[in-house]
């Protein structure tokens, strides 16, 4: 008897064991357990099956599964029927149901958790009826939450308009998506396992190469211009940025080429770029090209030790004609007038429209001071026969002006200048003759003297005033902005324009403090106009080349700012072209510390001025301004509203805002609207006012 007791007490030693370790994994393991009974009642559920339903045993014990606090979808969403419940089939049929993927509503975080299911049914020896249900579930919601993340991933990578090619880390191509076939013409067939670089062509310079190894070797991510192929054998720029994609272990695993077909911004960017050194009504170089061939062959000029010579034309009576007949006629005119001079001059010379209705013509390597004057008597004998235009008959004659290098200038400015002053003395001669410089034209520079001093003394003397013109929403009317413009009081030629005066300022030095002054007076006006309640987002001042390339212009700015009291997001800053000549990069590194400050940045004159789209990328720039030379005639000037439209297409492009100045009717403004221009500033909406006038009120609808 004593070893059958023994056997007895160790079978039930053992049991006991057994029933401990079950229970232990029972209640510990990660997976949600519940036992149902035939009915589907739920006999016992383990801790992890109270967290996956929200709710304690002692409420989930008793009840069937198929009771209304188990809540459970199907992966659509939609209600899991009773009958289809993994559970009930089990019972049901008497077989395993595995796999069940079904959204079970967590009660105490009011949320569904998706699980997989699996149901057991278990037997009774000699039975044919399961007495119970295994049911396990298996917390799966990390990964549904992954599946749809890497789901949206890839419905946005294969509807993003830009190219994207992944490769492994040797370059081989392993995937594209749709919008790389549909830039490219090329399929996933057509490039899986080629290198990244056959899809390149041999118009990328070597810069090009370099820049992309060096970046394999030591970078983490490039960004430049490549030249692609096209699948029909076309090739194309492209604006790429290539990113590393690196392994768990920090190696390069993955490069991923994201780029965009960039063929409209380099037309746009040519068609700027010619419309930035020539005259769109004419076709011939402007100012600034002018100034750069003139430069040029002076100085090859002073090494040869030849003579060259500058012709300043003006149409006489011009302004009549325009007048009488209108803008069309009188931009046939000036077409005309330029061809008959490009007809006159030589192959070397250069012909430019200077400004409105005066051109200048640049004679190099003359053989002699008479030939000038042999071209102007031509010029002048051209222009008294009878010009048709649109049918009418106009008689115009030219009055012409003749300085000589080196006699009369070293340089291009004083040769023009001086070349200006003597066509003037050829329209007090009765016009239609030409002149030749002579030194009693100096007296000019002894007013321009004059004038530079009075204006050194307009801020101790309280001449300056600073008058204010809106700047509106087309779509909206409402105000969002007003532009501060400078006025001097002189004291004998009374208010004179910012124009008038500027570039004495700039030559000489004194634009430092006269920007200063209208900086910090313009702060202070905004700060006193917010003071009141009037809601204007925008105070608007324009800034000259020569204030950025102080030192000290960003810490100006911020002192200014500090003693107005004005948040710097109130601030914007009107920018020239000219702003940008400097090669030092002094004005970018100034200009991006003020939009760190929160300072808006604008680029005034778009299209007009000499600009760098090199540098509209290294700048945050906000907004740019189309000149009112473009908006005056965009209604009849098939030039001017392409110009227009390639801005304003531009500065969309690039996520920018755009203005428009100059507006002064209601048909100007429509068609900018058109155009998609956003904002206007104009007589339309104000002419410059003092402070206290009510149109903002007016504007802002107070």
């Amino acid at each position: 008897m004593l070893p059958q007791l023994m056997n007895s007490k160790l079978a039930i030693e053992t049991l006991r064991v057994s029933e401990a370790k079950y229970r232990s994994l029972f209640e510990n393991i990660d997976q949600g357990v519940i036992y149902l009974d035939a009915t589907s009642v739920v006999m016992s559920a383990n801790q992890a099956s109270e967290q996956l339903i929200g709710l304690s045993r002692d409420v989930i014990i008793g009840r069937k599964f198929v009771d209304s606090c188990f809540k459970v979808i199907k992966e659509d969403g939609s209600v899991f029927p009773e009958e289809q419940q993994p559970s009930m089939l089990a019972l049901r049929t008497g077989k395993p149901v595995e796999g069940v993927t079904m959204g079970l509503f967590n009660a105490e975080r009011q949320c569904y958790i998706w699980v997989v299911v699996n149901s057991v049914p278990e037997f009774r020896a000699g039975e044919r009826q399961p007495y119970q249900v295994l049911m396990t579930l298996t917390d799966i919601t990390l990964q549904k939450q992954s599946d749809s993340k890497m789901n949206m991933a890839s419905v946005i990578v294969n509807n993003i308009g830009e190219g994207i090619f992944v490769t492994d880390k040797d370059q081989k191509i392993i995937s594209v998506n749709d919008a790389f076939t549909k830039i490219t013409g090329f399929t996933h067939q057509d490039v899986y396992g080629k290198s990244a670089y056959s899809l390149q062509t041999n118009k990328n310079n070597g810069k090009v190469d370099n820049e992309l190894s060096e970046f394999t070797k030591n970078m983490n991510s490039w960004q430049g211009e490549v030249w692609r192929r096209h699948k029909s054998n076309m090739d194309f720029p492209s604006w790429t940025t290539v990113s590393k994609v690196k392994d768990s272990g920090g190696e390069v695993a993955h490069y991923i080429h994201v780029f965009m077909d960039i063929t409209h911004f380099k037309k746009a960017q040519d068609h700027l770029g010619f419309l930035a050194y020539h005259d769109p009504l004419t076709q011939l170089p402007n100012r600034l090209l002018l100034k750069d061939r003139i430069d040029h062959s002076l100085q090859n000029a002073f090494r040869e030790g030849s003579e060259a010579a500058v012709l300043f034309l003006d149409l006489d009576r011009f302004k009549g004609i325009n007048d009488t007949y209108g803008h069309a006629v009188g931009d046939g005119l000036l077409r005309e007038a330029a061809t008959r001079i490009k007809n006159l001059v030589r192959k070397e010379d250069t012909v430019s429209r200077y400004a409105g209705d005066e051109f200048v013509v640049f004679m190099e390597n003359i053989p002699d001071t008479k030939n000038p004057a042999k071209l102007a008597q031509k010029l002048i004998d051209t222009f008294n026969t009878p010009v048709y235009i649109k049918g009418y008959r106009l008689k115009i004659s030219i009055s012409v002006g003749i300085s000589l290098f080196p006699q009369d200038g070293r340089d291009t400015e004083t040769l023009i200048k001086n070349a200006d002053a003597a066509m003037y003395r050829a329209k007090k001669e009765g016009r239609n003759n030409f002149q030749y410089y002579s030194l009693e034209l100096t007296t000019e520079a002894f007013e321009k003297m004059s004038m530079e001093s009075a204006l050194r003394q307009s801020i101790e003397r309280h001449e300056l005033v600073l008058y204010y013109q809106p700047q509106v929403c087309l779509k909206t009317g409402k105000l969002v902005g007003v532009e501060s413009l400078l006025r001097w009081m002189h004291p004998t030629r009374g208010l004179l324009s910012a124009e008038q005066f500027i570039t004495i300022a700039e030559e000489s030095g004194f634009i430092v403090a006269l920007g200063e002054w209208v900086l910090q007076n313009a702060c202070i006006q905004m700060r006193r106009w917010l003071d009141e309640g009037l809601q204007i987002q925008k105070m608007v001042v324009n800034v000259s080349a020569v204030q950025l390339l102080r030192s000290d212009f960003v810490a100006t700015v911020e002192r200014i700012l500090h003693s107005s009291r004005l948040d710097p997001s109130y601030l914007e800053l009107e920018l020239t072209g000219g702003s940008f000549m400097d090669n030092s990069g002094h004005p970018i590194k100034s200009l991006n510390q003020l939009v760190a400050l929160g300072v808006d940045l604008t680029i005034d004159d778009f299209g007009v001025g000499c600009f760098s789209f090199n540098n509209l990328k290294r700048i945050s720039v906000k907004k740019l301004k189309i000149n009112s030379s473009f908006v005056v005639d965009v209604l009849n000037n098939a030039n001017d509203e392409d110009i227009t439209r390639a801005v304003i297409a531009l500065g969309h492009g690039l996520h920018l805002r755009v203005i428009a100045m100059g507006i002064e009717s209601k048909a100007q403004q429509n068609r900018l609207m058109d155009l998609g221009c956003d904002e206007g500033q104009g007589y339309l909406y104000g002419s410059p006012v003092l402070p206290w006038s009510n149109i903002f009120q007016k504007l802002l609808g107070e």
